[in-house]
């Protein structure tokens, strides 16, 4: 059996996944583990609340807890970037935020899968390292509830809790928007 899927995640995608509340248990079900920047961790660091009386949303720090304490997580602190770190990232950085920039020169110079949903990130990933998988919350979210035989109920309150809590909305070129719409209006 192979070993676990090492997985770069950017801020965007790491907010995303924080949403769910079931971060372990998806990244468990897909055999995955996540390399993060601390300067990702750094940036994803709150998620939107219920709403105050005036209707105004509150604001609640992002749980990275269940990450660190399941071991799918390892913070990644390079105490010298390597050559190809540094060169990805230069390339990277033209066209993104320093923090976007380190994630996909991370993914690149490791040659690791990118998970991001920020169209800009992607596009970036992309044109750097064609031949590297990218990857995004929803196929994560779909290929873990199918793997978990996650109920419609259950599955629709991810995706609630996914739209409200990191504000997702998918673009409308995600070959998975269909699929991420039907199963909110489901249940």
């Amino acid at each position: 059996m192979p070993g676990k899927q090492v997985v770069v995640i950017d801020a965007c995608s790491a907010l995303n996944l924080l949403a769910t509340g079931r971060s372990v248990e998806f990244l468990r079900a897909l055999d995955w583990s996540l390399l993060v920047l601390p300067e990702v961790k750094h940036e994803a660091h709150r998620l939107r609340g219920p709403l105050e009386e005036e209707g105004q949303p509150t604001w609640l720090l992002a749980d990275w807890a269940p990450l660190e304490q399941s071991a799918l997580m390892t913070l990644h602190a390079p105490e010298s970037p390597s050559e190809a770190f540094v060169e990805a990232f230069i390339s990277a950085a033209e066209n993104l935020t320093d923090v976007d920039a380190a994630a996909v020169a991370l993914a690149g110079s490791l040659g690791l899968p990118l998970l991001s949903d920020d169209n800009k990130v992607r596009k970036v990933f992309q044109r750097l390292y064609p031949a590297l998988k990218l990857q995004a919350t929803l196929s994560l979210i779909r290929a873990a509830s199918n793997h978990l035989g996650l109920s419609p109920e259950a599955l629709r309150d991810v995706l609630d809790a996914l739209r409200w809590k990191a504000r997702f909305a998918p673009p409308k070129q995600d070959p998975l928007r269909d699929w991420y719409m039907e199963h909110l209006r489901s249940g």
